[in-house]
């Protein structure tokens, strides 16, 4: 996978590197959608990109709470076997070289939920 053949929404397997301590973030490999591409601004010094993680909905109570925070997918979206959750606190930088698998693309609809929590998340 190369950094110039992926778009924001595009649902791709990352490897989450191991954390300390556990148990607070994700790891391991597990489908993210990618929310950032460095290059769009310049010339990065590294091949990054910025994914969130998601997780498959079974109907997690914190999920219910705070919809803005974690928006749901239903399954057969964008490559997606099963309804899931986009985990919006738990952005991160990976280098492309965890990047292992394209699955699909989010419409411009199905990314607005996620760009508006993102928006609320970081800006002002």
């Amino acid at each position: 996978m190369t950094i110039t053949s992926l778009y924001f929404g595009d649902i791709v397997t990352a490897q989450f590197p191991e954390q300390n301590p556990r148990g607070r973030e994700q790891e391991g490999y597990r489908p993210a959608i990618v929310v950032g591409l460095p290059t769009t601004l310049g010339v990065p010094r590294f091949e990054v990109v910025i994914v969130v993680p998601i997780t498959t909905d079974r109907g997690q109570r914190w999920a219910n709470v705070s919809p803005d925070l974690y928006p749901r997918l239903p399954a057969g979206i964008a490559g997606l076997r099963k309804s899931s959750i986009a985990l919006l606190d738990q952005v991160q930088i990976l280098d492309i070289m965890r990047i292992s698998e394209y699955w699909g693309r989010l419409t411009p609809e199905q990314c607005e939920p996620i760009l508006n929590g993102l928006h609320r998340i970081i800006g002002p």
